[in-house]
């Protein structure tokens, strides 16, 4: 993200990006699941993303939701996540056509829900970077947090560019995860420091989305025509950079480290 390496820029420029980010995912996301625009899943997409981002990065910094460290923070996107699919189901009901296409289009609907309160997860690596030049988080605790958020998005642009690979699906899945895997690497190699563990288990997984998305890119449960539709990659980009927002921040402080 911008802000990651021009820290003079405002604490808020974060949050706003990621809102940027945020609604063009909830603009294409619906033309990948049926080939055609659905604003009103575009309305919920926008709204249980943007609510996640701005809930965390609005927050007064002494705010905690439990005792234990590892699930500070973990209440908003949750709770907009959750509310994401409640309204995702509530929509489809009086929605048709039925059917299997019906229950085909709300399962990916609730997926993009998820997905998008998961772009708190930038939200919430930049509060913590900017928590830190205020003193209020443990400084050795997050150093490096800037290399880590690089590694992330190495991992992505390298697995992104192995999907052109042309291989079978199952070997180019294979050099989807070996390729960022080297770079993450490479890159600890060149900054080490405390986070480099956390960096690289994070480029990995972040690896495996792209693979997992690859893989779902040849899927025959969607119709051809959404997943030929030039928004359809808009969305699988946008909706990976939002997820390894996610990845990173569970990394940091999820894992028992």
């Amino acid at each position: 993200m911008v802000t990651t390496f021009l820290p003079s820029l405002g604490a808020l420029t974060g949050p706003i990006v990621v809102s940027v980010l945020v609604v063009v995912f909830a603009l294409t996301w619906p033309v990948l699941c049926t080939s055609a625009p659905r604003w009103g899943v575009s309305m919920i997409l926008g709204v249980t993303g943007l609510a996640a981002v701005w809930t965390v990065s609005l927050l007064p910094a002494h705010a905690v939701f439990s005792s234990a460290p590892t699930e500070l923070w973990l209440a908003p996107v949750g709770g907009a996540a959750a509310l994401g699919i409640l309204a995702m189901f509530i929509m489809q009901t009086f929605t048709l056509p039925g059917g299997v296409n019906r229950f085909m289009t709300t399962a990916m609907f609730s997926v993009g829900a998820v997905t998008v309160a998961t772009a708190a997860g930038w939200a919430l690596l930049l509060r913590n970077k900017y928590d830190v030049a205020d003193g209020v988080l443990g400084a050795e605790r997050i150093t490096g947090l800037t290399w880590l958020m690089l590694t992330i998005l190495a991992a992505v642009a390298a697995a992104s560019l192995a999907t052109l690979f042309k291989t079978r699906l199952r070997m180019r899945m294979v050099a989807i995860v070996v390729v960022a895997t080297l770079v993450t690497v490479a890159l600890q190699f060149l900054r080490p420091g405390p986070l480099s563990v956390p960096a690289v288990l994070a480029g990995i997984i972040a690896a495996l989305t792209i693979a997992l998305t690859e893989s779902f890119a040849d899927t025959h449960e969607l119709p051809a025509t959404a997943r030929q539709h030039p928004a359809s990659a808009v969305a699988v980009g946008t909706g990976t950079t939002i997820v390894s927002g996610m990845i990173g921040y569970f990394v940091l402080h999820v894992l028992p480290w």
